[in-house]
């Protein structure tokens, strides 16, 4: 369903923080399958664009847009609207399950890990812990530097996962993994984040035109539309 992949993109693509230049991150998945490419402005605008061509994310005054390629043209929406439009959704599929407890909470939560390299670049690792008995398991799921020059991602990383933890809270309540994450967040800029790694990092100027909005925001009944969810 449309409304599951684009709710998939917004965790990769949804960044906003102040930034005191022009920074351009690219992340690369293994083998190159993946990649991320985040443009933060030196007044805090960003746009954020995984390798799939036809979506990407812009934030501007700290309110974010995803802007989505269609046969009309290009379809801008709130990031507050597709919130609401991903619960009805999840409201329709599975009408009986009661909004998840942080404390009831299946999967896993996240445990801290010794320092590893990535790319020449040191961080702490954080791991899977699906026991919940504090041992580390498999790979690191997220690798934090605390490089001062790649502070202003680090804010941006964690802004970012704040939006995305608050939209999503309408569908999967307050789990545990992810107020995990928001934590680990706030300690310095993800070098490895969900299997993309930090590959370069730039302080090029980026065009203005890179973070105006291509159309106006849909109103709601647009984003049910383009999120392939019908009327309400």
């Amino acid at each position: 369903m449309k409304f599951v992949k684009i709710s998939a993109a917004i965790g990769l693509l949804a960044f906003a923080t102040p930034a005191l230049a022009d920074m351009t991150a690219n992340y690369v998945g293994p083998n190159g399958a993946m990649t991320m490419k985040i443009e933060i402005a030196a007044n805090g605008d960003i746009r954020g664009q995984t390798g799939a061509p036809n979506a990407y994310f812009i934030t501007r005054d700290g309110h974010g847009y995803m802007i989505q390629a269609t046969f009309d043209g290009p379809a801008v929406m709130r990031v507050e609207d597709m919130a609401t439009v991903m619960a009805e959704q999840m409201k329709k599929i599975m009408p009986d399950m009661p909004p998840p407890k942080s404390k009831d909470a299946p999967g896993f939560t996240l445990v801290k890990g010794g320092e590893v390299t990535i790319r020449g670049r040191k961080g702490i690792a954080y791991y899977m812990d699906i026991a919940k008995d504090g041992k580390p398991i498999g790979n690191p799921i997220v690798v934090i530097s605390t490089d001062p020059d790649l502070a202003p991602l680090g804010v941006a990383m964690a802004y970012q996962f704040n939006m995305s933890v608050t939209m999503m809270g309408q569908v999967l309540g307050d789990t545990s993994p992810l107020k995990g994450m928001q934590d680990i967040l706030k300690t310095g800029a993800p070098i490895l984040f969900t299997g993309l790694q930090l590959d370069t990092v730039n302080r090029d100027p980026i065009p203005a035109e890179h973070f105006v909005l291509p159309a106006g925001p849909l109103d709601i009944d647009g984003v049910r539309k383009t999120m392939g969810a019908g009327p309400k």
